[in-house]
């Protein structure tokens, strides 16, 4: 793992997947880690040397601060880290929600970041349309979630028992748990990522002009999933006007698909980015 300081004092950390060849960057979503990504990884190892970003107050990276910061520019940063960590050259990236966004975000401060993105519904919002507040079933769920489990093994198999975690493939969930947990000293385990920062997360979001998406030119896919959505129907609503906003974008949808797509599918999903970002490696 690497360890990545940020202005304000908080970190992610960068974690080693594995493979061959050209760095990929793979960015999580808001609440996860990049143990989601761990059904994907291995179909993707023999074309991408592999690695996995946990954004700050997530899986390896628990936060430093109380009141830790979670506006959307911190996430940014953190991407921004992790591509001059490695090399700082113009690299290939796939990410899943709050990641995907971070990526797209990084690209508009800083042009010419990618030679190509993957962007698994990235959660954008356009103006005009509602933001999560306190009342939101995202939020509420968030703040009521349970973080502390006797053991590793507990909390997997709480996870797998209900949606959307029971759609995954056991060893994504697996590994998101074992990344996102760590010894609490009490003879118990927590979660990193607690529903308080997952909670205040959804609520940092602030609505944008699709318009200022065309400036964004590297091949971009805009994925998403047509399985029917569970509290947030944004994401997948709003994949295709990013795709049509992009200078360079394409929109590619997954009918059994859900928003945890690369959890549920890796193999599926890892086809379709290799599909896209191969012809771009170096």
């Amino acid at each position: 793992m690497m360890r990545l300081t940020t202005s304000d004092g908080e970190h992610a950390v960068l974690h080693d997947l594995g493979g061959h060849g050209t760095p990929l960057l793979l960015t999580h979503g808001n609440g996860l880690n990049a143990g989601m990504w761990a059904t994907v990884v291995p179909h993707l190892q023999d074309s991408f040397r592999c690695w996995g970003l946990d954004f700050r107050g997530h899986g390896a990276s628990r936060p430093q601060h109380d009141g830790m910061s979670v506006e959307r520019p911190r996430f940014t940063d953190e991407v921004l880290a992790a591509v001059n960590a490695l090399g700082g050259e113009p690299m290939l990236a796939a990410g899943h929600s709050l990641g995907a966004a971070s990526l797209l975000h990084a690209e508009l401060r800083q042009p010419g970041t990618y030679r190509g993105m993957y962007l698994y519904e990235p959660v954008l919002v356009p103006e005009g349309f509602p933001m999560p507040d306190s009342d939101h079933e995202l939020v509420v769920a968030s703040r009521r979630r349970r973080i502390r489990f006797a053991t590793v093994d507990e909390a997997y198999d709480r996870f797998m028992s209900k949606p959307p975690f029971s759609r995954c493939e056991p060893e994504a969930v697996r590994a998101y748990v074992e990344i996102g947990t760590y010894p609490s000293g009490d003879d118990a385990v927590r979660l990193s990522c607690t529903g308080d920062t997952e909670a205040r997360i959804y609520e940092s979001g602030v609505p944008m002009d699709f318009a200022q998406f065309g400036a964004v030119t590297c091949p971009i896919v805009v994925a998403r999933g047509d399985a029917p959505a569970q509290w947030n129907e944004i994401p997948p609503r709003v994949a295709q006007p990013i795709a049509e906003a992009l200078g360079n974008g394409r929109l590619e949808t997954f009918a059994e698909l859900s928003h945890f797509g690369p959890m549920e599918n890796g193999e599926m999903v890892a086809k379709s980015i290799r599909a896209h970002l191969e012809p771009l490696a170096a």
